[in-house]
């Protein structure tokens, strides 16, 4: 098993989903999967088994069969998992991973490994753990929010411990769901805090 803590996206640069590529050429999802299966169409898998289209590739195979030029994807959205719990970091990296938005992600166990890497990363969403050592979710929300540059960063927590979900709010947390994490819950507080997905 990969250390979580070195947990990434592997997906090779921006990428669309079957259904996306589908309905921009205005054809079924399966009439696509064939056109991947013939080879007329390349494609790769992303860990969870997925087929994900790189945007190039689908520009050019556009540009061949003389159709409208796909959008420009909007530049993927980071997302911080910090957690002391390696089940957990293992389960939320998963699925972001196969996530059609596909998010870049990094990862970490305590709260201060969270701040440094907060520094160079600054992710759009932050999935926080409210009770870890050294540091706990509740400080690392209140740095965060005191801090100009990283205060409009959406703070998800997440806890085992509902007595302890007024604290984060209060301490600057967008939002917090209680374990065991729900990964429909999860979706939800996406849509919710970065917008709606493009995905169809």
């Amino acid at each position: 098993m990969k250390n979580p803590k070195n947990s990434k996206n592997s997906s090779p640069r921006a990428s669309l989903t079957t259904g996306q590529a589908a309905a921009h050429c205005q054809v079924s999802t399966p009439t696509l999967k064939t056109w991947i299966r013939e080879g007329r169409l390349r494609a790769f898998k992303t860990p969870g088994g997925h087929a994900r289209i790189a945007a190039e590739e689908f520009q050019r195979f556009l540009r061949r069969h003389r159709m409208p030029t796909y959008p420009a994807p909007r530049p993927s959205a980071g997302v911080l998992v910090v957690d002391d719990e390696p089940q957990v970091v293992d389960m939320l990296v998963a699925f972001l991973t196969d996530h059609p938005r596909g998010f870049k992600i990094e990862t970490a166990s305590d709260g201060y490994e969270a701040l440094i890497k907060l520094g160079s990363f600054r992710p759009a969403l932050l999935i926080l753990d409210v009770m870890m050592p050294k540091l706990d979710g509740i400080e690392v929300c209140r740095h965060l929010k005191s801090n100009p540059e990283t205060q409009t960063t959406r703070i998800l927590g997440i806890t085992g411990y509902p007595d302890v979900v007024p604290g984060l709010l209060a301490a600057g947390a967008d939002a917090c769901l209680t374990k065991p994490i729900a990964l429909a819950a999860v979706e939800l507080e996406l849509e919710h805090l970065l917008g709606p997905s493009v995905a169809t």
